[in-house]
């Protein structure tokens, strides 16, 4: 390339294509995503035992009721700051550059999830999530266009959503450690780790917070980044620092091998695309971007709300079918394995077909996934269909996680460089939202004292009484489906309290497709209730969906 040649920076990244300095950054940001994938996941894989350490499990029952809006809460605070860092983090990275933006916000969230393992009070632990959670927000849109930004344009869609698999990968060995770590029956340090009852009345100890221990190496990784990791050429172009543009190619050119090539790379030669005339967050809204920015926006919020609320939820929801919270946090652990696989496959797919193809094809896998997932899991209190489990949850986490990460090679390529990471931050940030949508979700009461022998989902309890529930009405409206019946949270005799009726005979009524089935007491009787219902009289006695008017019995629901 000779002096005088105009060139851009973008033609000089294809020309050496894939080479030492590509692998390098791919290694570099790829453990800034398995961090972050870490630092989300974990909280999910251990908020079983986190409820048990702040208080939010009720035993004044004699069952456990949990405090289902306040263990979503522990997810949603990270994702607010999220949202917060996303906003602030991307025109940041604009304005200081890439490489000082992706150190200050691993440091950042790295510092801050220490004092986590050290909370004893859900309003402690929930502070230091939403601060952390703003370095977390910055981190991950500076990873997306430090991809696009200094991987060659043929290989592009590949590396980036590659990338993204890093951060499924944290999910799962957040899955791995915390059922490892969390999993022991005796303290890992003593004195620190107290024992806690966990809402299906294990007793175990609080190992969790060596996982919180776990997610303060960031802060080291932050300070190898300031020693291995160089600004991306793109941003010193933007920022009409030609000579230091010229300088990281000249790098890239010797990591490549290809340093001859770069001697002579004039920086009054290098051409510069326009700026936009206005590089604030309003020109994502004008005329020229406002297409993109809300198609992109609008499916990226959707799959945000897909998979952060299922991965807040799967291990709640399977617990409430009748499996163990280890084997709940295993089949959410194998959704997060297919997760890694469709992030692989998306890029290539993406290259070869292109990118709104890709997305458009994603998306309806991603509905039949859903659809299959809502009609087969159901209430499996003999625990058969455990197999059958895990081959759903590989299926549903490729299809919604191929979805979401179809829109990745997108956002970059929306914007130019002056907005480009103020473009994609901002589109994760307002996904974040979708993500903070969980709240609250399957709600719990279940008795500590059945017989070990019968499984969950079976009415183990002698006598029907109300306890803390969901619903508060005496009645079952099927058009609102609010089944409100009184539980059974116990196995104490029925002399005990003869004011409320035995269950006698018992039913099947699926008020959700894809929900847990509960048993409804049909009819009650002077004597306890059997183990084992009758399923002649289940099917006898069935209570009508249709009936709007007609009161329901009590429920009988167990652990």
């Amino acid at each position: 390339m000779s002096e005088s040649k105009e060139f851009t920076v973008s033609e000089v990244i294809d020309s050496f294509g894939i080479n030492g300095h590509t692998w390098l950054m791919f290694i570099l940001l790829g453990l800034a995503n398995i961090f972050d994938g870490y630092d989300f996941m974990v909280v999910n894989s251990t908020n079983t035992y986190l409820a048990a350490s702040f208080g939010l499990i009720d035993w004044s029952t004699g069952a456990a009721v949990v405090n289902s809006a306040a263990l979503g809460s522990l997810t949603t605070w990270g994702l607010l700051g999220m949202v917060l860092g996303g906003a602030c983090g991307g025109i940041m990275s604009d304005k200081l550059g890439r490489k000082k933006m992706l150190i200050i916000a691993c440091f950042f969230y790295g510092i801050f999830t220490l004092p986590q393992a050290f909370s004893q009070s859900l309003g402690f632990f929930a502070a230091f999530r939403l601060i952390a959670g703003f370095g977390v927000g910055s981190c991950i849109p500076v990873v997306t266009t430090c991809f696009s930004e200094t991987i060659p344009s043929k290989h592009r869609g590949v590396f980036v959503t590659f990338g993204m698999a890093f951060m499924v990968a944290g999910w799962v060995l957040a899955g791995l450690v915390a059922g490892w770590i969390c999993g022991h029956t005796a303290p890992m340090i003593e004195g620190w780790c107290a024992p806690i009852k966990i809402a299906n009345g294990t007793e175990t100890f609080e190992n969790w917070r060596i996982c919180y221990m776990i997610g303060a190496l960031p802060v080291l990784y932050a300070i190898a980044l300031i020693f291995l990791m160089h600004e991306t050429p793109h941003w010193y172009a933007n920022n009409g620092q030609n000579e230091k543009a010229v300088e990281a190619l000249k790098i890239l050119a010797k990591n490549a091998g290809r340093l001859d090539e770069a001697e002579h790379l004039d920086p009054n030669a290098l051409v510069i695309p326009p700026k936009p005339s206005k590089t604030s967050v309003n020109i994502l809204f004008s005329k020229k971007f406002i297409v993109g920015t809300a198609a992109i926006w609008t499916t990226y919020f959707v799959g945000q709300f897909c998979v952060y609320g299922m991965n807040a939820w799967i291990p709640t929801w399977f617990q409430g079918v009748g499996y163990t919270a280890q084997q709940s946090v295993m089949l959410q652990t194998w959704n997060n394995v297919a997760a890694i696989a469709s992030n692989v496959t998306v890029g290539f797919v993406s290259d070869r077909i292109g990118r709104k193809k890709n997305l458009c094809l994603s998306w309806i896998l991603c509905i039949v996934a859903i659809i299959l997932c809502s009609v087969f899991i159901v209430d499996d209190p003999e625990q058969t269909k455990f197999v059958l489990y895990i081959i759903l949850m590989l299926l549903f986490g490729f299809c919604l996680n191929y979805a979401i990460t179809a829109v990745q090679p997108l956002m970059p390529e929306q914007y130019p460089t002056a907005l480009r990471n103020t473009g994609v931050a901002w589109c994760q940030a307002f996904a974040r939202f979708g993500g903070s949508a969980h709240l609250s979700g399957p709600r719990s009461s279940w008795s500590s004292s059945c017989p070990s022998s019968w499984p969950r989902s079976a009415p183990c309890c002698s006598c029907a009484r109300p306890v803390a529930s969901p619903w508060t009405s005496s009645q079952l409206s099927p058009l609102a489906m609010t089944p409100t019946p009184a539980w059974c949270p116990s196995s104490s005799s029925c002399a005990s309290q003869p004011s409320w009726p035995c269950c006698a005979s018992f039913a099947r009524w699926q008020f959700l497709v894809g929900r847990p089935t509960p048993w409804l007491c049909l009819s009650t009787s002077s004597l306890c209730c059997s183990p084992s219902p009758s399923s002649s009289s289940s099917l006898a006695l069935r209570p009508s969906r249709r009936t709007r008017t007609k009161p329901y019995p009590q429920m009988c629901l167990a652990a």
